[in-house]
């Protein structure tokens, strides 16, 4: 009898070792998994990859604006002259200091240029250039990267009066409104004003550059991704641009 017992216990001992085993390994594989997920967006796999590289850079800063009325965005940035050019010119200029806005794709106008306020250089004339343009147009949405010190902000508006807003530039200057279901699920990092950031570890990517990887499907979600107007413009052009080659010949 004693010995069953004793067999029984260490039958029993052995099962719970096994299941301590298996537990150990599945938690620090769901730690990797995690850790990964930080460096991978989690939406990636229903985003379609683009088949070839644009021509132009993507400008560091553009708004969209959930309108087709081109004549009225035109005029409520009618401060400076606003040039006729197609989208292709201006993107190749899209770092001087004046306007340019895109025929309207899927009731979504683009503006870029170098007139647009940078919210690393005056967090308070990006707000009210804004805010000011919103009550005139309604619903827009503004996006800026900077590649090179990992800048980046985002801040959504309708008829002047701010739904959601982020601004990082070496720390938070912008942080207004609830965070979305959106930034949520792409896992972006939003810090609360006077928040320190976290001391970055050897060979680990810095949160800033989780954040900016994100900016453009941020954009894809909450109004339109800036290169696929762009590839649907450039599309429209080279097709006139034949067309008229050919009614010429």
């Amino acid at each position: 009898m004693d010995a069953l017992v004793i067999g029984l216990l260490g039958t029993l001992g052995f099962v719970l070792g096994l299941a301590f085993a298996f537990f150990f390994v599945y938690r620090n594989r769901l730690r990797r998994l995690r850790r990964a997920g930080r460096r991978q967006d989690p939406l990636s796999r229903v985003t379609p990859v683009r088949r070839r590289p644009l021509p132009f850079q993507l400008p560091n800063r553009w708004i969209a604006i959930r309108s087709s009325n081109t004549a009225l965005i035109r005029s409520a940035l009618a401060s400076r002259p606003v040039p006729t050019c197609p989208w292709s010119e201006a993107l190749a200029r899209c770092r001087e200091r004046s306007w340019f806005v895109s025929p309207p794709v899927n009731g979504w106008t683009l503006v870029i240029g170098g007139l647009i306020p940078d919210p690393g250089h005056d967090i308070d004339r990006l707000y009210h250039f804004l805010s000011g343009l919103s009550r005139q147009v309604g619903e827009i949405h503004f996006y800026s990267l900077d590649r090179v010190l990992n800048f980046h902000s985002w801040a959504r508006l309708a008829d002047g009066r701010v739904i959601r807003a982020y601004a990082w530039t070496g720390e938070t200057v912008w942080n207004e409104g609830r965070m979305t279901l959106e930034e949520r699920l792409l896992g972006l990092i939003c810090r609360s004003y006077g928040e320190e950031a976290e001391p970055v570890r050897y060979g680990e990517p810095p949160p800033e550059l989780h954040n900016m990887e994100r900016v453009i499907l941020l954009a894809r979600r909450w109004s339109v991704d800036p290169v696929a107007v762009s590839e649907i413009l450039l599309q429209q052009e080279a097709v006139e641009s034949g067309n008229e080659d050919g009614t010429l010949g």
